[in-house]
């Protein structure tokens, strides 16, 4: 399955879009650094582990550099298909999640959503000395979120069915517990992907969301009854 199109926005998704171009030319200096300043940047600025774990034994100035890195190696791909995947979800889902938290809750509960994901890999993996780098999750954050606020929302699909091809809608709690599902397959079968890095981000997202959600006072709903009384009060949501 290959989702091509999720719920329409009635806003310009400002802060996806940016987000989306921070990480592409982020990804075009990674290049022209070549392999080894590459290399190079990954240990500066990715997340390790190892190093997480032991910041409070470090001084100030070192742990404010070392916590700083939680939120740098969400900006760092390791490859084109890797940055592909990551902005291509995040365009998916985080143009109608913007749309209904608001553009800079949306980019807070993004940031927030990255730091707890990694957050979830350091406490998992606390002595490893690779560095976790990606958008994923954050993104991951992002599809939690929009599980909880837009759960009955269309994701426009590809289907690969008996060697035909079909493009449904598919309800997005459907597609996300199908890509929950991928994650703990995943994570059983290990590998070189933070797998415990999505599912921390997405347990973050489905969690927290609620705590970026716009909240609409009584005040409003008691105006909006009284410019109107031969109308029923409206339900919050």
């Amino acid at each position: 399955m290959i989702p091509i199109r999720g719920a329409p926005s009635s806003s310009w998704p400002v802060v996806t879009l940016g987000l989306i171009a921070v990480n592409v030319l982020v990804y075009l200096y990674q290049l022209h650094l070549g392999p080894q300043g590459e290399s190079a940047l990954f240990l500066k600025g990715g997340a390790v582990a190892a190093k997480l774990s032991q910041v409070k034994l470090l001084s100030s100035r070192q742990s404010l550099w070392i916590l700083a890195t939680m939120f740098s190696s969400l900006f760092l791909h390791g490859g084109w298909v890797h940055l592909l995947g990551n902005m291509w979800f995040l365009w998916l889902f985080g143009e109608a999640l913007e749309d209904d938290l608001g553009h800079g809750r949306f980019l807070a509960f993004y940031l927030f959503s990255g730091f707890f994901a990694c957050l979830f890999h350091v406490l998992a993996a606390s002595r490893l000395s690779a560095p976790l780098i990606g958008a994923s999750g954050a993104i991951a954050g992002v599809l939690g979120g929009y599980m909880v606020r837009l759960p009955q929302s269309p994701i426009r699909t590809v289907v690969f069915w008996r060697l035909k091809v079909e493009v449904v809608n598919i309800p997005a709690f459907v597609w996300l517990g199908l890509w929950l599902a991928l994650q703990f397959y995943g994570l059983r079968r290990g590998g070189a992907v933070a797998w415990v890095a999505h599912l921390g981000g997405f347990i973050t997202g489905l969690f927290t969301v609620s705590l970026f959600t716009p909240v609409k006072t009584a005040a409003l709903v008691k105006v909006k009854a009284k410019a109107n009384p031969g109308k029923p009060r409206a339900k919050k949501k």
